[in-house]
Order: C-alpha cells, then sequence, then structure tokens
C-alpha cells in the first residue's frame, strides 16, 4: 500500500508566514511537506531571517519541504545556503526534498561540510560523507510497513548496523516498536545511543557477530509481534558466500522476515572503475567523493569479487572514508539461489506497486534494473492477494 503524504503550497514568504501561523495555532493540520512556489524563495532570505523562518517550518511539518525555486549561481552563496539550512535540521540526500526525520522535535545539524573548512580532508566524519552519497533515505520503515506482508511487525532488527540509520529514522515513525541493532563495531555503538531518541523507545544495540546463533536467539527473544530484520547492500555484500549462507539460514530461523538490499541488476563487469559521487556542496566546499577501484580490483565476472574504496580528494591529496576489500556483489539471482537451497520463499519490493510480491510472478513494469531491489525470505507460508488487480 503507497504511504499517503499531505502537501500545502506557498507561494510568497508572507503565504508561507501566514500558513505557519494556522498551524501553530491548531487552526491547520500539521502537514507532511510544504512546497515552495513562484515568490516564496527562502534563498533570498538574509540568514538571520531564513534561519528564524527554518525552526518554524520544522516545527510544522512532518517530513520536510520542497522548493525547486532556489537558484543561486555564486558558489559561496550557493554553499552557505545549503549549510543554512542543514544546520536547521534538513538534509537533501534523498531524492523527495529537503527532509528531517518523521515529525523529529529535534533540530538536527546535518552539515558535515563544515568539518572540512575547518580542518580539511582530516576533519572530514566518514558516517556524514557515507550517509551523504550512499545512504538510502528514499525508503524507510513506514514503507515496508505499510505493505500486507509486514503490516503485522512490531519489531525491527539491524544486524550490520553501523550507525543504524533505518532503525533511527524508523523510530520516529512507530516509537511503540522494538529495535535490535547489531554490530562488531563499538564506536558505532556510542554514535548511535548519543543520538537524541525519543523518550520510551524500547532500544537494544548489541557489539556482537551476527553470524553467532546466541545474537539472533537474543533477537527473538526481545520480539513482540512479528519481526524485520534488514541489511543494506554496503554490509551484507562484505560477506563470503558461506557467510551469507548462514546469516540467512541463522536469520530466518529466529525471526519472521529478512530484508536485503540489492544493487540494480547489472553485469558485475559495468560495476568497475571510478564512480564520481561528488555532491553539490562538495564541489561548493572544495572537494570530491569517488568510488575509486583498487588496483587489483577489477570486478571478477566469476566470483562477483571486487576491491574499491570510497575516497574524498582535494587539491591537497586524499583520504579513504571507508575500504570496500573483498566486496561481493550479491546480485538478485545469487540470493533467490541460496534461499532455495533453505527452502525459504522470496519476495520482492514492488516500487510502484509499494508491494512485496514473489519473485515467481512476471512483472514487466518491476524496475530492478533501474533501483535497488529490496527482498525479503521468510520461512512463513504467506498467500497475498493479487496488486496487479
Amino acid at each position: 500500500m503507497e504511504v499517503e503524504t499531505k502537501t500545502r503550497v506557498a507561494g510568497s514568504i508572507e503565504g508561507l508566514k501566514e500558513l505557519l501561523d494556522k498551524i501553530e495555532s491548531g487552526k491547520k493540520s500539521k502537514p507532511d511537506w510544504i512546497r515552495m512556489r513562484g515568490k516564496c524563495r527562502i534563498d533570498r532570505l538574509e540568514l538571520k531571517e531564513r534561519s528564524e523562518l527554518l525552526k518554524r517550518i520544522h516545527a510544522s511539518v512532518l517530513r520536510g519541504f520542497k522548493a525547486k525555486n532556489i537558484e543561486i549561481k555564486n558558489t559561496q552563496e550557493r554553499l552557505a545556503f545549503w549549510q543554512s539550512v542543514a544546520q536547521s535540521g534538513f538534509h537533501d540526500f534523498s531524492e523527495l526534498g529537503w527532509m528531517k526525520a518523521y515529525d523529529s522535535p529535534f533540530i538536527e545539524s546535518y552539515d558535515y561540510i563544515q568539518a572540512y573548512l575547518d580542518g580539511g580532508l582530516d576533519d572530514l566524519d566518514p558516517y556524514a560523507v557515507y550517509r551523504a552519497v550512499l545512504g538510502t533515505f528514499d525508503f524507510t520503515v513506514e514503507d515496508f510497513i505499510a505493505t500486507e506482508l509486514c503490516s503485522n511487525v512490531r519489531t525491527i532488527v539491524e544486524p550490520m548496523a553501523g550507525t543504524s540509520d533505518f532503525t533511527y529514522q524508523g523510530h520516529f515513525h512507530y516509537p511503540d516498536f522494538r529495535f535490535m541493532m547489531i554490530d562488531l563495531d563499538a564506536t558505532a555503538k556510542e554514535t548511535v545511543l548519543a543520538q537524541n531518541w525519543l523518550e520510551g523507545t524500547e532500544k537494544h544495540y548489541m557489539v556482537a557477530n551476527v553470524l553467532e546463533e546466541a545474537v539472533w536467539s537474543k533477537a527473538k527473544s526481545i520480539t513482540t509481534g512479528e519481526s524485520l530484520a534488514y541489511i543494506g547492500k554496503q554490509s551484507h555484500h562484505m560477506l563470503d558466500a558461506k557467510q551469507l549462507f548462514k546469516l540467512m539460514e541463522l536469520a530466518t530461523q529466529h525471526i519472521d522476515y529478512l530484508m536485503l538490499e540489492a544493487p540494480q541488476l547489472a553485469s558485475v563487469t559495468e560495476m568497475g572503475g571510478t564512480d564520481d559521487m561528488t555532491r553539490p556542496e562538495m564541489k561548493d566546499a572544495g572537494f570530491e567523493s569517488e568510488l575509486v577501484e583498487d588496483p587489483d580490483g577489477a570486478p571478477n565476472p566469476f566470483t562477483n569479487l571486487m576491491h574499491f574504496n570510497l575516497i574524498s580528494s582535494d587539491e591537497d591529496g586524499e583520504r579513504q572514508i571507508f575500504p570496500y576489500r573483498d566486496w561481493t556483489v550479491w546480485s538478485q539471482p545469487i540470493l533467490v539461489t541460496l534461499a532455495r537451497l533453505l527452502d525459504l520463499n522470496v519476495f520482492y519490493y514492488h516500487s510502484e506497486l509499494s508491494e512485496f510480491v514473489p519473485v515467481e510472478e512476471e512483472w514487466d513494469d518491476c524496475d530492478v534494473e533501474q533501483n535497488v531491489t529490496f527482498m525479503i525470505f521468510t520461512r512463513r507460508d504467506v498467500e497475498l492477494r493479487d496488486f496487479r488487480d
């Protein structure tokens, strides 16, 4: 089921302020989005006025604002505008618009650029750079819970969690759910638990190896309702075939649904070389970010194995943000084959239908060649209605 959102429109700054007055007074409900059109140009406001207005917008929307009318040609002014919005609690790492965590009361700064301006490449926050260029913000817990398949899920497990973006963003929409995060990185745990969490949220972060059965037994013990575990493509591709097989076996024995994100369906030989990930604010600040193939890292068409790094660079040098040695592209057909060996049922998220559908179905309009795929593996026997009707 597609998630429905409400958008309110402002055609001028005066109209925007009037709209905010009505929302703040309770005369109008808080919309998901505010769309700015025509003369409603927040980029033309002085910094103090813009910051004050953005603070009001943050408290008056569920998701964020959209403003395609912004046009700044001067590099320094464009960067200053981006920083002022990012520092006011909105990021543009999604195609949807300038976003905040769903209905979050916390104004969190998404400005990772100032650290670079202050101290160069060495001061860049690697997790912040990763979020900006490789994070998945267009899909959240909400999208998957809204499906028929996962409608009864009440526990979210995030193995190989790192900074736990999936869980953290999801808890704002479902503060009554239970959340469990697992990672080997103790520093990541400290980073995650130091964030602003809604009071009363039941969260657990284990520094542990997801290939150990005791970890999944722990996950099962905290489960309420059905459970959904999610692993992004940057994580499970670091496992070799035996490890991934064991992970799928253990996870599906203890939780209801295991969801893995897979890259666009393509030949692995098309994924080598250098991939420019530089965002506009990076370019304006004076550095670039790229996925760069190692000298010995050309994709192997027989094993789908490749070696590369996420690197940020400027005129003074470069810095490795994250290494991806022994990264195996676990494509959709491979994942289905592993699932078949484990007698698992397999579904994929059809973005046009906003539902999970069986992989056995032939869908001419699926977008696995253009976008990442979210695949669910389960031991449960599930019968879903035909969403083509």
